[in-house]
């Protein structure tokens, strides 16, 4: 019985182990371009990803927003802890990273509930409280690195199947290119 009970424990440790190893956590890098009314700003893009949430876990979200609204959401997933991002010598904490397995890899969506301020005099009046992310998204696959996106201040919904939906204050969203997997 005692063998039987230490080698149930074991497999558990071991299946556990196994699947923390499957998680998609990780350090990723790229160069990210923003276009700005002075012409394209491009600098370093770092993030290190800590703990992914799966479409399951963050649809539970959308009654967060359907409920309060963009601050409510802020206020719902600030300071969770889920990783960093450095862009240029900037950092910003990530507060939620939703992860997708696709057929060769995994589709990140990763939010700071602060924008991104890239020129030293923004105007945005109103516009921060009602688009008061930065969402970075990009595929990563085992095979070759990859293109992604940049919205620099945005509004977040969540359609019925757990995707996040996003929009865009002013402009276009930026480019991230070359990324590639560094740890």
């Amino acid at each position: 019985m005692k063998r039987a009970l230490t080698f149930l424990a074991g497999t558990l440790f071991l299946a556990s182990a196994a699947a923390a190893d499957d998680r998609p956590t990780g350090e990723f890098a790229a160069t990210a371009s923003i276009d700005t009314p002075s012409g394209t700003r491009s600098m370093a893009f770092d993030v290190v990803v800590s703990s992914p949430r799966s479409l399951a876990e963050v649809t539970p979200l959308k009654k967060v927003l359907e409920d309060g609204g963009q601050q409510a959401l802020v206020n719902a997933i600030r300071g969770s802890g889920q990783g960093q991002v450095k862009l240029g010598a900037l950092v910003y904490p990530v507060d939620l990273v939703m992860v997708e397995k696709i057929e060769d890899g995994w589709r990140y969506f990763i939010v700071t509930a602060r924008p991104i301020k890239y020129t030293e005099a923004e105007e945005d009046g109103g516009a921060s409280l009602n688009y008061p992310f930065a969402v970075f998204g990009f595929d990563s696959t085992d095979f070759s690195s990859s293109d992604g996106f940049i919205y620099t201040r945005a509004a977040l919904s969540i359609d019925p199947d757990g995707h996040i939906q996003i929009a865009q204050y002013d402009g276009e969203p930026g480019t991230l290119t070359d990324i590639r997997r560094i740890n």
